[in-house]
């Protein structure tokens, strides 16, 4: 018999011990279901948050679209016209170099009186074949023309076309 208590003592040890375990398994199970509320809740206002940040992505995507098609066409007309312009300044500097090589060129001949240079007609802010077209002197049209270089001709013709 000796055997037989021994062995239900044995067993009994065992079992205290085993209930010792399941009762801090299950402290630990309670705290545990109780961080996955905690970790359940953060999980949920995250979802609220990228859903809020989805729809303003989407309203910044669609201002930025309209932003784009709104710049475009002005963009692309300022382009045009700094080509353009700087078409114009080339032209204006070959221009003034051509000036600037006749007057050098004039200071040699030194000998020759220097003659008047011709005055401008008034302008009228009319191009010449609207003048020509109202019954303008052709004559003064023609000293216009021949005054105003091709540069300031090109640059007023791109004012015109820009309003």
């Amino acid at each position: 018999m000796n055997y037989e208590l021994a062995l239900d003592l044995l067993l009994i040890v065992l079992l205290l011990a085993t209930i010792i375990d399941v009762a801090l398994l299950q402290r630990r199970l309670t705290s545990l279901r109780a961080d996955r509320e905690a970790v359940d809740t953060v999980v949920d206002r995250m979802n609220e948050a990228t859903r809020r940040a989805e729809a303003s992505l989407k309203g910044i995507r669609q201002t930025a679209e309209q932003a784009r098609a709104t710049l475009d066409d002005p963009m692309t007309r300022a382009q045009a016209l700094r080509d353009e312009l700087s078409f114009l300044v080339q032209r204006a500097d070959a221009a003034g170099e051509r000036v600037a090589s006749g007057l050098s060129g004039a200071g040699t001949n030194a000998a020759a009186p220097a003659a008047p240079r011709p005055r401008p007609a008034a302008r009228t802010g009319k191009t010449s074949a609207e003048r020509s077209s109202n019954g303008g002197d052709r004559r003064g049209d023609e000293e216009l023309d021949d005054v105003r270089s091709q540069a300031e001709r090109d640059l007023m013709d791109a004012l015109r076309n820009a309003r």
